[in-house]
């Protein structure tokens, strides 16, 4: 109640406190308890809020892993609005899981109320799946939280961000929300933004990510004082993330300048959080993790959950299983071959005068699409939904001069059909209802109506179709928005002729057949181009996809890229781990596709089998007796094998000891007999032993076996006895503390770090890590490189059953807990040999790549024209219900 009177109403702790008890008849004393915790939450805020460069890094990792979010409150203002919104529309079916996956976004975001405090992460969704809708569920959530300020990049399109204004000011944002943006003005001059941030009023801007218009942007944080700034809370929505955000050294300048202006702006915002949003996360998770400057997802990433309704690569064009276990789908009926020779009849040609004269003949592959689309689309109508807009898709490239061509061919066969059919003509679409109707009924939510039913309607859609160029040099473009006379909203049945503007981001209401020949050399772009992902409700059975046989091979192959990252994805989550700590892999094409353009991947490393110069550690455990015992027997067996050729020795000033030169079989008998958590799939005995035994098998080890040294003592001062475990040396050694996080998986014990950086160099001399500079230490690897002999290193740390979080802040103990296992646990450090790696192993399937680089974009495709107005606002009225 103090919190959301202090959030709500912008009063102080004691004001709040003091209203609180007065409005209740009770004694400000009643409250002392809250106020004193609310009290320390305030003094570790305040710790926080301090020039960049002096934060404790300590305590920011802290708060960065402190629970704050656990959903919506009673009081709460727009998430229950939103709801009541969505479920009385088309989105109702899947409210329950849009309230469920944005709450977990949400809980992953910085927490609004610690200034100065930024995560970057990302959310990963699928194509046409809904995207939108889970972040402005975020955005809602986020507002209630505390966010003040939320800026969405949409793309690089006028009509995206129409779109997506559209959209929001529609679902969420009212005339108490100051809009920065409106339908028909991009962001523009704001004037007096500093007093309308003092006043904390919910502010949002939709923003295309066109220089221009990012520049204002920036500049306009700039001029409002960093004071003011850094109580604002920022959300920076990025929606297709991987477009133009990335950074292109060799790409179009104006593409770098966007990643530029982006860094710059991300640099303003002192407290807050960037989202990006994206169904196809290569460029992200391929940027450079080392760089912060950059907006890598360093702190999550996350993946939407695939909804049952949703239609996307795996439910269309089935997949291969990931392993044994798995049982995907095998595809549906829906997709028809366009013969090779229909394909090359209507690509362009490259010569950019030809192209301008191209006017191919319309092939019967396009024919039978055409007529089909019409069938189902009387067919949608025979089922009642007649106010329901209905597409076709054509798409064969990506040059805008042959779009109109195309379009007038369309036109005439369209006029050709329904004179066929005025004249009583009805053979060939009464075959095409009988050769497609019920080839994909499994599916179908609605029965089938009878070709009578559907010949009833098939002349209203005749008449009502349309064929429209939707690209940047159109004019009469696609317009869902239509309204009669009434405001009543008018259908559209229109066939769409288009390239890069119909490829990504923008949304074909009921898109019903789709004609594809476009290609792309690359995942994403090959991805973004299946518009035909999505929602069919009502007609699931009707949509159809013609392609050549070699792309749906290709979109089946991505089906299984998809699920590899999205495993990836999940097993970081569940070991609680950062994309900055654990990369994501990227399963490569066999034949032409690149993840990449080609000429870019000479910054790409291919994953191979090799450990080589690499450092893992054990930090899940589990927590039961019979684990902890083995791993400790097999320690002991192992430290006798140490001790069989050479003596340890033993550190003066602390409990270390030190075995030189462990032959490698020593090592892999270890390394095999230890029982290693499974959900840590990167450490797996028969990997690391099988590349040991082939790329390292004259190599050294080094043993280095730690305790805990310093007595460990609670914020009273008490002692805590963490236990010691005997190894089979001169004395037990001391178990540390390790506590694990409160976040850990029931029966995980998750400590999310056993190593210290200083781990990397225990057994390298000490006069030699002495002498290292701050900036060599930065780099381990070239150190060992250079002192380690070509030596692996392993290092051995019991850690304590009794282990429990450390009084270093409040942000510690909200964190971690106690451990409460039932035996004391061996946690094992391993840095692998650095060995040469040209030919110990051959390219694997998977790369894993930090390029600078950007999505595939043709030669002469120029980026799209920035045609719409500057809003003008006055941040003085703004959010005042006037705007």
């Amino acid at each position: 109640m103090l919190i959301d009177r202090m959030r709500r109403r912008g009063e102080t702790l004691d004001v709040a406190a003091r209203s609180a008890a007065e409005g209740l008849g009770v004694p400000v004393a009643t409250f002392q308890s809250a106020i004193d915790s609310i009290r320390a939450d305030i003094d570790q805020n305040q710790l926080l809020d301090t020039p960049t460069g002096v934060v404790d890094r300590r305590t920011e990792d802290e708060a960065r892993l402190a629970a704050w979010y656990s959903g919506p409150e009673d009081g709460d203002e727009f998430w229950p609005r939103l709801r009541e919104h969505l479920s009385s529309g088309s989105m109702s079916d899947v409210i329950d899981e849009i309230d469920q996956a944005s709450t977990k976004v949400v809980a992953q975001l910085s927490n609004p109320n610690v200034m100065r405090l930024k995560k970057r992460g990302m959310v990963v969704g699928y194509v046409q799946s809904g995207k939108t809708a889970n972040y402005t569920a975020v955005m809602a959530k986020a507002a209630d939280a505390g966010f003040k300020l939320f800026i969405v990049l949409a793309g690089l399109h006028n009509n995206l961000r129409r779109q997506t204004q559209v959209r929001l000011s529609k679902d969420l944002v009212d005339d108490s929300w100051a809009g920065l943006t409106t339908n028909d003005a991009d962001f523009g001059n704001v004037i007096n933004g500093a007093a309308m941030l003092k006043r904390g009023v919910h502010a949002v801007a939709v923003v295309k990510k066109n220089p221009t218009r990012l520049k204002k942007l920036r500049n306009w944080l700039h001029d409002i004082p960093p004071d003011i700034r850094a109580r604002v809370p920022v959300l920076l929505l990025d929606d297709e993330a991987d477009q133009a955000t990335p950074n292109s050294a060799t790409g179009r300048q104006q593409r770098t300048a966007i990643n530029k202006l982006l860094r710059e702006i991300w640099g303003e915002i002192p407290t807050g959080t960037y989202l990006g949003y994206t169904a196809t996360p290569f460029a992200n998770i391929f940027m450079d993790p080392n760089d912060e400057t950059e907006l890598y997802p360093s702190d999550f990433i996350l993946d939407l959950p695939r909804p049952e309704a949703y239609f996307g690569a795996e439910r269309v064009f089935g997949r291969e299983p990931v392993d044994d276990d798995d049982a995907p789908d095998s595809g549906l009926d829906m997709v028809r071959d366009i013969p090779q020779l229909d394909a090359d009849a209507l690509s362009p040609p490259s010569s950019k005068d030809a192209r301008s004269d191209f006017d191919p003949d319309v092939p019967k592959s396009l024919i039978d699409a055409v007529v089909w689309f019409l069938v189902a689309t009387a067919i949608r109508r025979a089922r009642g939904q007649v106010a329901a807009h209905s597409s076709m898709l054509v798409h064969t490239t990506h040059y805008t001069d042959p779009h109109f061509a195309m379009r007038d061919r369309i036109a005439t066969l369209v006029s050709q059909l329904r004179d066929e059919w005025s004249r009583s003509r009805t053979v060939r679409f009464e075959t095409s209802y009988a050769s497609e109707a019920n080839r994909v009924r499994e599916v179908a939510t609605r029965p089938l109506p009878g070709w009578d039913l559907v010949a009833d309607s098939l002349g209203e859609v005749l008449g009502s179709v349309r064929v429209v160029v939707d690209n940047g040099s159109s004019e009469d473009r696609l317009d869902y928005e239509k309204t009669d006379e009434q405001g009543q909203p008018l259908p559209e049945t229109v066939i769409a002729i288009g390239g890069g503007t119909l490829s990504r981001g923008l949304t074909l209401e009921g898109l019903v057949v789709s004609y594809f020949t476009r290609t792309s050399n690359t995942y994403d772009t090959l991805l973004q181009m299946g518009r035909w992902f999505g929602y069919r409700p009502g007609y699931e059975d009707l949509p159809r996809i013609w392609m050549q046989e070699s792309l749906a091979e290709e979109f089946r192959f991505l089906a299984l890229v998809e699920e590899e990252i999205r495993l990836d994805m999940r097993h970081m989550e569940r070991m609680g781990v950062t994309p900055k700590e654990m990369g994501v892999r990227v399963r490569s094409h066999p034949g032409r596709l690149s993840i990449v353009a080609r000429n870019k991947m000479q910054h790409a490393d291919v994953v191979r089998v090799s450990f080589s110069g690499q450092r893992l550690q054990t930090f899940m455990f589990d927590p039961g007796q019979a684990t902890a015992h083995r791993n400790i027997k097999a320690t002991r067996t192992f430290i006798q094998r140490c001790k069989e050729v050479a003596d340890p020795v033993r550190s003066r000033n602390s409990k270390r000891w030190h075995f030189a030169d462990v032959p490698r079989e020593v090592v892999t008998e270890y390394l095999g007999a230890y029982a290693f958590h499974p959900d840590q799939v990167s450490l797996g005995a028969d990997l690391m032993t099988g590349w040991i035994e082939k790329a390292a098998p004259e190599a050294l080890w080094n043993v280095v076996v730690i305790g805990q040294s310093r007595t460990q003592r609670r914020s009273t001062g008490e002692v805590i006895d963490l236990g010691s475990v005997d190894l089979g040396l001169d004395e037990p050694v001391p178990a540390v503390n390790r506590a694990p996080l409160v976040k850990s998986t029931p029966g995980v014990a998750n400590i999310k770090a056993l190593l210290s950086h200083q781990d990397w160099f225990r057994d390298l001399d000490h006069a030699v890590v002495s002498q290292l500079s701050a900036e060599a230490r930065k780099v381990p690897q070239s150190v060992r490189r250079e002192h380690a002999d070509g030596r692996g290193l392993i290092i051995v740390y019991p850690v304590s059953k009794d282990s429990e979080p450390m009084a270093r802040g409040e942000t510690k103990a909200k964190s971690r807990r106690r451990m409460d296992a039932e035996e004391h646990m061996i946690g094992l450090g391993i840095i692998f040999p650095d060995v040469d790696r040209d030919g110990v192993a051959s390219e694997g399937t998977y790369y894993s790549v930090h390029p600078d680089w950007e999505v595939e974009v043709a030669e002469d495709e120029d980026l799209p024209r920035d045609t719409e107005p500057g809003a003008q606002v006055d941040g003085a009225t703004a959010g005042a219900g006037d705007n």
